[in-house]
């Protein structure tokens, strides 16, 4: 796959690979591409030419996840956390000869998952690392790292695309409404494409539901009857924007939900049914289950408790 448009200025700046540091940084917003950069990146290590030209043994093997010298450290199915033991098994991985390739490269996905003590198993490996080792942490959250991570590694921010580079990616793939779909996922193409065509629908569905509540039309129960099956995902997205812009409504007056869920009437009316406890309790609540995804949840329970914050009082 060839470089995103918007990534091209940041690809070149890692052209020449014998200068390229042995840790790397990728952060940026969630959806705009950092992990197949990363990838990417990974295969011009180990590339028979050194540009990732898709078309060498090497590039081949690495594109099917089975290049014996490039490693990907990611969550494990069930988990919330990359674990000691995936830290010990990259430290392994690095000091080992390379089989094909002149270097060992591991990515590490979602590296603000690393737990204290995985992350303080790597730092041997990043303050003296291996000859021809190169260690990729791709992260949207880089402040989550320990700070002796992130001091130890050289930053590559890798940018949100602008609106037609995004508009441009989505079109491309025929999507119905990519305008609404850029807009609803702050401008992160890769995560448009990922997220169902209903998803504008969807938000507008949900904003519909928590107004129900609040006005009494609904209780908490029946409106978790619609909402148990729904993408869990996505939807609490949706829940912790709608909570946290009626919150800043309230706290400031100043309207910021600007991916067309509803109109800012309907948006100031419901805010002015809920109280500050109530916002704050949903947002929270959110959160706190989007913290979960990775371990089984009731949706039934959590979409019955997420609803109870709206429901009337007294």
């Amino acid at each position: 796959m060839a470089i995103l448009p918007w990534q091209q200025a940041a690809w070149d700046r890692v052209g020449d690979i014998e200068h390229l540091p042995h840790a790397l940084l990728l952060s940026g917003p969630a959806g705009i591409g950092k992990r197949l950069f990363a990838e990417r990146l990974a295969r011009r290590l180990v590339c028979e030419r050194t540009t990732a030209c898709d078309a060498c043994r090497a590039c081949r093997l690495a594109t099917g996840g089975n290049h014996p010298d490039v490693l990907i450290v990611r969550l494990q199915e069930g988990k919330t956390e990359i674990t000691v033991d995936d830290a010990r098994a990259l430290n392994q991985f690095l000091v080992l000869t390379p089989h094909l390739a002149p270097r060992r490269v591991v990515l590490v996905i979602d590296a603000d998952r690393l737990n204290r003590s995985a992350s303080n198993a790597i730092l041997k490996t990043l303050e003296e690392p291996p000859a021809g080792s190169y260690l990729l942490l791709v992260s949207d959250a880089p402040a989550r790292l320990l700070p002796t991570i992130r001091s130890r590694c050289q930053n590559l921010i890798l940018p949100r695309p602008t609106q037609e580079e995004g508009l441009s990616y989505l079109k491309a793939h025929s999507l119905p409404d990519p305008e609404a779909l850029l807009t609803l996922t702050h401008g992160a193409p890769l995560r448009a494409l990922a997220w169902p065509q209903d998803a504008p629908a969807m938000a507008k569905r949900l904003f519909a539901s928590l107004e129900a509540v609040a006005l009494g039309r609904e209780s908490a129960l029946e409106a978790t009857e619609d909402w148990q099956a729904a993408d869990m995902e996505i939807g609490l997205t949706f829940l912790t924007e709608i909570a946290a812009a009626l919150t800043q409504v309230t706290l400031t007056g100043t309207v910021a939900l600007d991916w067309r869920v509803t109109q800012e009437e309907r948006l100031r009316a419901l805010a002015a049914r809920l109280d500050l406890e109530q916002m704050l309790g949903l947002w929270d609540e959110a959160l706190e289950a989007r913290g979960l995804l990775a371990a089984p949840l009731d949706r039934r329970l959590v979409w019955d408790r997420l609803f109870l914050h709206v429901e009337p009082r007294g």
